[in-house]
C-alpha cells in the first residue's frame, strides 16, 4: 500500500472503511476499500467475480493487497448521488402513476 495516497474517508462499514485516495505519480483518484481479515472469505469470493469483469454499470476492480491486519481493495472511485438515493426516487417516480390511478378508484 506503500504506492497509494489516501486522502479522506469517504465511507464505513461494519468491518471496513472506503477511502478516496489514488496512486502515487498519478492524478488519477481511486476507492481504497480497508477491511479486517475477517472478511477474507467474503474479499476473496469478490475479487473472484470482479476480477475480469469489464462493463460500464460494474465497479471497475484494479487490484487488492494484503497487510498483517488488513485487505486492501483497489476499485473505480464512483462519484455523484449516493446509490441508495437515487433508487428511492427513482422508484417513487415510477410509482406516481399507479399510485393516482390507486387513489382514483
Amino acid at each position: 500500500m506503500e504506492n497509494f495516497i489516501l486522502y479522506e474517508e469517504i465511507g464505513t462499514g461494519r468491518k471496513s472503511v472506503v477511502y478516496k485516495g489514488r496512486r502515487k505519480g498519478s492524478i488519477n483518484f481511486v476507492a481504497i476499500i480497508c477491511s479486517d481479515k475477517s472478511k477474507r472469505h467474503e474479499i476473496t469470493n469478490h475479487v473472484r467475480l470482479t476480477h475480469d469483469i469489464k462493463h460500464e454499470n460494474v465497479v471497475t476492480f484494479y487490484e487488492w493487497y494484503e497487510t498483517s491486519n488488513h485487505l486492501w481493495l483497489v476499485v473505480e472511485l464512483c462519484t455523484g448521488e449516493m446509490l441508495i438515493w437515487y433508487c428511492k426516487n427513482t422508484i417513487v417516480t415510477l410509482c406516481q402513476p399507479f399510485t393516482f390511478t390507486f387513489y382514483k378508484a
